[in-house]
């Protein structure tokens, strides 16, 4: 919230300044057309820009564990910068696109990641993902695991079965 409050009124200024009229729509599809880009729009209407952000995600609406510990300061639901996560043990919890990148990243940044998905394989995540954490020396799977608890200096996983590991966890 202290980040994101100035950084929507900045946006809003420089939008403002520019003589730029924000609107709120749902973009079925982006098609190319020569230079220019095509905007369609869920209602069928079309706008032609020359640039597109896609802007997607829950941001602020994180999906919750429900397990102790998830409230702690070192528990976080994004990745600032992987940098700041060297030389520590991370648990990343997740089978998407953004879990498996966040993990791929932390441990190329020399962090020790144990992924934690609650599947016993990736079915949701792009192949490339799932490539870059089958086979990275820093990064542990823990398929077909649950988070029972998140302690001050480590982590409980379970299984099925009822067989619980701990883990060390910064």
């Amino acid at each position: 919230a202290k980040v994101k409050e100035p950084l929507v009124a900045e946006l809003q200024r420089q939008a403002a300044s520019a003589g730029i009229v924000p609107m709120a729509a749902r973009v079925a599809q982006v098609l190319r057309m020569g230079a220019a880009l095509e905007v369609v729009l869920s209602g069928g209407e079309a706008l032609v820009a020359h640039r597109v952000i896609v802007a997607i995600g829950r941001s602020g609406n994180f999906r919750k564990l429900g397990v102790p510990g998830e409230s702690q300061d070192k528990v976080s639901n994004r990745l600032h910068d992987p940098k700041d996560l060297a030389g520590k043990d991370v648990l990343v919890v997740g089978g998407g696109d953004s879990a498996l990148e966040t993990a791929s990243a932390i441990a190329s940044a020399g962090g020790r990641v144990t992924l934690s998905y609650r599947n016993a394989e990736f079915s949701r995540a792009k192949p490339e993902n799932v490539e870059a954490v089958s086979n990275h020396e820093f990064l542990r799977l823990a398929l077909g695991s649950k988070v029972k608890e998140i302690r001050a200096k480590d982590a409980v996983l379970a299984w099925d079965g009822g067989k619980e590991e701990t883990i060390p966890n910064d």
